[in-house]
């Protein structure tokens, strides 16, 4: 299901060799400069960059790149609608009254701080995709114990990311079964078997948390799951590109706010 595409890219990707922490470094960092961007530009300039990466060097498929936008892409349109009409500032652009007491307005401000929030969310989902994308779970989780966060809170995260997966594909195997015997084909049947589907969710779910601990206490669990240690060595040649990419961004932040500074 979705584990395995992600994981099947990530272990695919031609940068799955490359040391986790240089990833972390690009990602971060062009997470970071999105976020403090005052202007659309430069988290288009970095999601438009990034998104090439990916596309060409990196080999992940455009169609499945493309999939896994959609999710964040529909949320964020509705939500910048939303926000078009409820900020206000400057010269009125358009507006609407269909009834007496409601007034729709968008105006040059509004109009700029949704494009402005539809950038960022852009930039920001494609850095996030991109360690998501090239990087396997067992790197990032080896590249936290290198760090040194607690083993006992890389053990956590390890169980609960494979859980969201086994929950899910549970879900979906219920959630089949009812459509095919007309589980949804009218209201109340609807939720009937919405109630079931939580219903058996969970007993599902209980079940298979009390099978793991069953199985580790058959391989002799003493308190640590043992992770093979297989991260590349950081190497200059993947890291200079990296710090570039990142100076040039920054160069363009520190364009943009100056232009904005005099402006105002």
């Amino acid at each position: 299901m979705l584990e395995n595409l992600v994981d099947n890219i990530a272990q695919e990707s031609a940068f799955r060799h490359i040391n986790p922490a240089t990833k972390l470094i690009l990602c971060l960092g062009s997470l970071v400069i999105c976020l403090v961007s005052p202007s659309p530009v430069v988290p288009l300039i970095s999601g438009v960059v990034l998104s090439i990466v990916l596309i060409v060097p990196a080999r992940v498929s455009p169609v499945l790149y493309g999939e896994l936008l959609l999710g964040p892409a529909i949320f964020t349109i509705i939500s910048v609608v939303v926000l078009v009409f409820l900020v206000g500032g400057g010269d009125v652009l358009w507006q609407f009254n269909p009834v007496p007491w409601v007034n729709l307005t968008i105006t040059v401000g509004s109009l700029h701080e949704g494009l402005l929030v539809l950038c960022r969310v852009f930039g920001c989902s494609v850095s996030l995709f991109f360690i998501a994308l090239t990087t396997p779970m067992t790197d990032l989780f080896d590249g936290m114990k290198r760090i040194g966060i607690p083993i006992e809170i890389i053990d956590l995260m390890m169980i609960i990311y494979r859980y969201i997966f086994i929950v899910y594909n549970q879900a979906v195997e219920i959630w089949h079964a009812q459509v095919m015997r007309l589980g949804y084909s009218r209201p109340m049947e609807a939720i009937r078997s919405s109630a079931m589907l939580c219903g058996m969710l969970f007993i599902s779910s209980w079940n298979a948390g009390e099978d793991l601990i069953h199985a580790m206490d058959c391989r002799c669990y003493n308190g640590i799951i043992p992770s093979l240690e297989q991260a590349e060595p950081m190497q200059m040649r993947s890291l200079i590109p990296v710090l570039l990419y990142l100076a040039g961004l920054s160069g363009i932040l520190l364009v943009v706010i100056t232009r904005v500074v005099v402006l105002s």
